[in-house]
């Protein structure tokens, strides 16, 4: 009995100075549907975009907590993600200053609002970077990155060439950051950070 009265007056303590179990910041309770519109920076590209938008949808999906609707539904709250950043830039380079790996950067800026304009969740400067290699020595293929979701098998390296192979990395990192972009906009804003 005296150890469940001492826990009742800790958490009544705990109350009385204002600390609380729950993230004051997460989403209301009241918003169950969500419009989720992404905007392309002013030289992006659009198809990026969408498949940002897409991945968006599918991560709010999954989770379950929030259900996306299309543009001519009602909403509870509209997310808007403008893009900031689609970069892509050499990191690693051979004895030569041939390109050995490549990383893609995107970023965004983010605001969940209700219809009247009420801003419920803000942040800016959201990004996602994902490496690849541009040459068929410089992948990995034991990686555990490479087997867990790589769309290339070890065997088909040797079928590109350089070009061909960078190219196909490319647009491979490129996916993996939209969709960690995703995952983490969804998180960031279920978790109100």
């Amino acid at each position: 009995m005296k150890r469940w009265i001492s826990s009742a007056l800790a958490v009544v303590s705990l109350w009385g100075c204002g600390y609380a179990f729950v993230n004051a910041g997460a989403l209301p309770t009241d918003v169950k549907t969500i419009r989720v519109k992404v905007i392309p920076s002013d030289d992006g590209d659009p198809v990026l975009a969408d498949a940002l938008g897409r991945e968006l949808r599918q991560a709010l999906r999954w989770r379950g907590r929030l259900r996306p609707v299309g543009e001519g539904e009602g909403s509870d709250a509209t997310l808007v993600v403008q893009m900031t950043a689609d970069r892509t830039r050499a990191i690693a380079f051979d004895e030569f200053d041939d390109v050995l790996d490549y990383q893609i950067t995107l970023a965004v800026d983010a605001e969940l609002s209700r219809g009247n304009g009420t801003v419920l969740w803000r942040q800016t400067k959201i990004a996602a970077s994902r490496g690849q290699a541009a040459v068929p020595g410089a992948v990995v293929t034991s990686s555990s990155g490479f087997q867990s979701d790589e769309t290339l098998s070890p065997g088909a390296l040797g079928r590109f060439d350089n070009v061909q192979l960078g190219e196909e990395r490319r647009a491979t990192a490129r996916d993996k950051a939209v969709r960690d972009l995703a995952e983490t906009i969804c998180s960031r804003m279920a978790e109100g950070l």
